[in-house]
């Protein structure tokens, strides 16, 4: 009797559920979505109706239902027949993606194109979006170089590594469609809606010359329909330096001095203090009182950023308006910068066939930037200030000395002004429900003003009176674009979409500079520029650059399995030679989508599995305009006496054959999700080949030219790159994934050009060309340590008389290198030591890092969020300007402060560093300086808190979110700067390169009303 009441009972709980899987946006069926009974492998699929039926479940078991570009769903059984509605999930497949010149479904995608998770991005508090970049796009670099570290400084991105040697090595940035000349400095982050990366010839040949260094596509947000929505985003930034090296103190630095000087005398012996420093230096050796300039210098930067949004409309009018403010005050006093944005997107309905879509963008910046001021290299043995506490000129008490610093810091001013309008009006025509026009215009217009002034008080102006500089420059784009898009999906199983463009573009650039010396009254500083009684110069520039072009794109989809396309654009472009202004940039693709195939059709746990196959080729072009053509620059001169006005040959011999060079990349990539997309991903390899390379190549100064450009050698690019996302909890509660994206790039010039004969060139000296090798390579003699007592000088290879540096009178604490190569009597390199050291004994190494990588965590708990992410570069090499030139003090001899190093002493002999030497730089001293430049960052721990819906409702608000951001927490490496990522400029230099890098705390919050 119990057995058969248990059999009863268990029969009537267990039955049949009936079902339909819904989209909740437009209750549309979801047919194939999986049903599985949770902790069971008891699972069906819904038929093409979204309908299903399972056996075996009871009341209260709980469903789990999945599909594709939708969130997974967890549903307790409460009723025979249910109706499960499932919300898309916006990150998945079914994401639309810019493509240039329209848009894709991710899944759809057939090309090379990757999305940046800008919620990540905007965690940098900075106001260059490049450098919000780094790390988050597999082949991506930003180069720092052009000084992005400063206050309102900008950065490069350069696309899987450099493909050119002198010709354009930058990637596009095309905003909202528009392809923009120059950077994005007029675009602030919080106006961003999606930014994209067309990686390969296949996606970039849509831009053709253009876009042969990669294409960064960039949506601003537009308006909706519907409620009118307002954001606001305010954030303040505290920066202090970041540095991995101590400087001498004053003590240090007197012995410093007192060994420079003592390796310079006969008998060894140590200098009287007397004879090697002033009076005031002697004072404040005794008195132990020294100048941490540094600590005198630098102050912590802050940054103030406030952005205001607002966005709404009905279903004929769509408007975004913003309005954003950003203020940084340097860590070097008299560095800042100012910028004010305005952002007006209007999308107008006109009738059921037309539209236009109208775009403003205004900026108004300001920047001041730094003077050339001496924070590492100044004898800490002077005095800042003198007894009353005024700044005094001369620290050490000696006119010949070094300026104070700090004087000319109160004595030099370098201030930009620049103003940005950008306008695109976009008339659109749906002639048919598969045919579209548009009409794109853009005009931008950049104009700034740059003044400086040297006082008669300055280490620069002193001895003219004081210099006062003007620059102005403006720059302007005009831009037409007629685009004709045919799509239409023919049946279930066949997609076509066709796109046509025509463009033209002009680009206009102009600058004036003027230069003033001596003035009586300096009140005016460089505004009092008219009232110079000594020279004056005055620069004027001027070029314009043209581009023609005419593309075809056409998309096939077939079964919804496979996809082709094609592309093919010319390009006419002025800045070539009369008979090689055309280019044709043709490319293909095609793409698999294997999960649809039968055999993996059925499988759960893959959603994606994709091959994509690429091929294009793409021309570049030099970037400068009229090297095809003979120039001539202003030359005065004097005649009879008198001074006369007239021309001569500009520096550059033209070349009237100039033309493009060509680059030629194969990709093939490979797209997957699966676990029920716990585990995301794509891998790309590619090999890219630069054909007719762009190069310089000196001539007989008999000529009058110095040097010529011209086409000839190859070049290589290969590399893998691979991104991967693990969403491995994702429950309502609690979230956490992973995501990292790793990198490598080898370089390499195949070839470069024959001599008169025919014979190969392999290389040269003059600017660094080397077959084998790759661009930017380091070629040095090799370190191999210092110099010790006891040591065989006498057979040393650097004591040889036939070394081409022979050191006869070597000793120890001088600097060795090795002994790596030889030559013939032909005078060929034998790859054997041959007792000398000759310029065949310099080694090289490659700069370029093994590779670059990104790792980074989120995890959210009910309203905390929490993101942690590091950035790496293994294997990259520099020249450390610190140990090799006189002006970092790096040449250890006594004259200037510099990096504290572990130098050779008869009673200290290192083996590190040489022996300071007062009269002369140790030879050899650049082989010391090649320094590994790897490092590992935690570049952004970021900590955000978001009020319950319950509480930002009580609030009347939608949405409240605060947050506290550290950004450069730690760097670990053995590279020893301000950054190993650039170095900082020579002292004296004008670079705009000479910024430390910094650590920096933001508190934010972001509000939605």
């Amino acid at each position: 009797m119990l057995l058969f009441t248990t059999v009863v009972m268990f029969s009537q709980s267990e039955t049949s559920i009936n079902g339909a899987v819904l989209s909740a946006e437009d209750n549309m069926p979801l047919p194939g979505a999986s049903v599985v009974l949770k902790g069971t492998s008891n699972g069906v699929s819904t038929d093409f109706d979204g309908n299903f039926k399972i056996n075996g479940a009871k009341q209260s078991d709980i469903l789990i239902v999945s599909f594709m570009g939708y969130k997974t769903q967890e549903v307790t059984i409460n009723a025979n027949t249910l109706t499960i509605l499932l919300a898309s999930d916006t990150s998945t497949l079914d994401e639309v993606v810019v493509v240039g010149y329209g848009t894709q479904k991710k899944s759809d995608i057939v090309n090379a194109v990757a999305i940046t998770d800008l919620d990540k991005a905007t965690l940098s508090p900075t106001s260059d979006v490049n450098e919000m970049l780094r790390g988050r796009i597999s082949g991506l670099q930003v180069d720092v170089g052009g000084g992005t570290l400063r206050p309102g400084g900008t950065s490069d991105i350069i696309f899987r590594g450099q493909g050119s040697i002198e010709g354009n090595v930058s990637a596009i940035y095309v905003v909202d469609g528009i392809i923009r000349e120059g950077g994005i400095e007029d675009i602030d982050s919080d106006d961003i809606e999606s930014i994209e990366f067309l990686k390969d010839a296949s996606a970039q040949a849509i831009y053709g010359s253009r876009g042969a260094n990669g294409v960064v596509l960039i949506t601003t947000k537009r308006g909706e329909s519907g409620k009118v929505s307002v954001n606001y985003h305010g954030y303040v930034t505290s920066k202090s330096i970041e540095r991995n090296f101590d400087v001498y103190s004053g003590q240090e630095f007197a012995q410093l001095r007192r060994e420079a000087v003592r390796s310079t005398i006969a008998d060894d012996s140590y200098p009287n203090d007397e004879e090697i420093f002033s009076e005031v230096e002697l004072a404040n050796i005794a008195n132990n009182e020294f100048v941490d300039w540094e600590d005198e210098l630098m102050r912590n930067g802050f940054v103030n950023s406030q952005a205001l949004s607002i966005s709404g409309g009905t279903d004929l009018t769509k408007v975004f308006a913003s309005i954003n403010y950003f203020k940084e005050d340097g860590m070097i006093p008299t560095s800042s910068y100012t910028r004010k944005t305005l952002r007006l997107n209007v999308d107008q309905k006109i009738s059921d066939k037309f539209s236009v879509n109208f775009d403003l963008n205004l900026l108004n910046e300001d920047t001041e930037r730094a003077a050339s001021i001496n924070v590492i290299t100044t004898s800490p043995l002077g005095s800042a200030y003198d007894d009353e506490g005024n700044l005094t000129q001369f620290p050490s008490g000696e006119e010949s000395s070094t300026v104070n610093p700090l004087w000319n810091l109160r004595e030099q001013d370098n201030d930009e002004k620049g103003n940005d309008y950008v306008i695109n009006i976009t008339p659109i025509w749906n002639i048919t429900d598969h045919l579209t026009y548009q009409l794109k215009t853009n005009l931008t217009r950049r104009t700034s003003e740059r003044g400086q002034y040297l006082s008669s008080l300055s280490s620069a102006g002193d001895d003219v009176d004081g210099i006062a500089r003007i620059e102005n420059q403006l720059t302007e784009s005009y831009l037409v674009e007629n685009i004709l898009t045919y799509d239409k999906l023919f049946n279930a199983d066949h997609n076509l979409n066709v796109t046509l463009v025509q463009s033209a573009q002009e680009y206009k650039f102009s600058s004036t500079f003027t230069e003033g010396q001596g003035f009586v009254n300096e009140t005016l500083g460089y505004n009092g520029i008219t009232d110079a009684i000594g020279n004056i110069t005055v620069e004027r520039e001027k070029s314009q650059q043209n581009v023609a072009s005419f593309m075809a794109r056409a998309r096939y989809g077939l079964l919804n399995k496979y996809t082709f396309e094609a592309t093919a654009r010319a390009d006419g472009a002025s800045v070539n030679s009369a008979d090689n202004k055309w280019s044709f940039n043709p490319a293909a693709s095609f793409a698999w989508k294997i999960h649809k195939e039968n055999f993996l059709k059925n499988t759960n746990a893959v959603q994606e599995l994709k091959l994509r196959v690429s091929y294009g080729s793409l021309v570049n072009d030099l970037g400068r305009a009229y090297t095809s053509l003979f120039t001539a620059e202003g030359q005065n001169y004097i005649f009879d006496g008198e001074s006369a006005s007239g021309y001569s040959p500009s520096v550059i011999l033209p070349n009237t054959d100039l033309k493009f060079e060509r680059i030629t990349t194969a990709n093939v990539g490979l797209d997957f999700a699966v676990f029920n997309n716990i585990l995301t991903g794509n891998i790309n390899w590619y090999d890219a080949r630069t054909n007719d390379l762009l190069l310089k190549r000196g001539v007989p100064s008999t000529t009058g030219y110095n040097y010529t450009y011209f086409n000839a050698g190859e070049m290589q690019n290969t590399g893998v790159e691979l991104s991967l996302t693990a969403n491995i909890i994702n429950s309502d509660d609690f979230k956490w994934s992973v995501s990292t994206n790793w990198s490598n790039n080898k370089n390499k010039i195949l070839e470069l050009y024959d001599d008169g004969d025919g014979n190969p060139i392999l290389s040269d000296d003059t600017y660094g060309y080397y077959v084998g090798q790759s661009v930017g390579v380091i070629y040095h003699y090799q370190f191999d340590g210092i110099w010790q007592e006891g040591d065989d000088f006498e057979n040393a290879p650097q004591a040889n008389p036939e070394s081409t540096l022979s050191q006869e009178s070597l000793s120890a604490g001088d600097i060795r290198v090795k002994d790596t190569n030889g030559v013939d009597a032909d005078g060929n390199a034998t790859g054997v030591p041959d007792g000398k050291i000759t310029p065949e004994d310099r080694v090289f190494t490659d700069s370029n890092p093994d590779w670059f990588g990104s790792l980074s965590t989120s995890f959210a708990y009910k309203g905390f969020d929490l993101f942690v992410d590091f950035y790496a570069v293994e294997g990259a090499t520099k020249v450390n300007p610190f140990l090799n030139t006189y002006n970092n003090g790096g040449t250890l001899q006594g004259k200037v402060n510099g990096v504290k190093v572990d130098y050779y002493t008869p009673e200290n002999p290192s083996d590190e560093f040489p022996r300071p030497n007062f009269d002369a730089t140790p030879l050899y001293l650049n082989s010391l300086a090649v320094k590994d430049a790897s490092y590992i960052r935690l570049r952004t721990v970021s900590l955000g808190y978001t009020l319950s819906d319950q509480l930002s409702n009580h609030l009347n608000l939608s949405q409240m979110r605060f947050y506290v951001t550290a950004t450069n927490v730690f760097t670990k490496t053995d590279y020893i700067g301000y950054s190993p990522e650039v170095n900082i400029r020579d002292t004296y230099s004008t670079a705009d390169t000479g910024y430390p890098d910094s650590r920096s705390f933001t508190f934010g919050v972001r509000i939605k009303f």
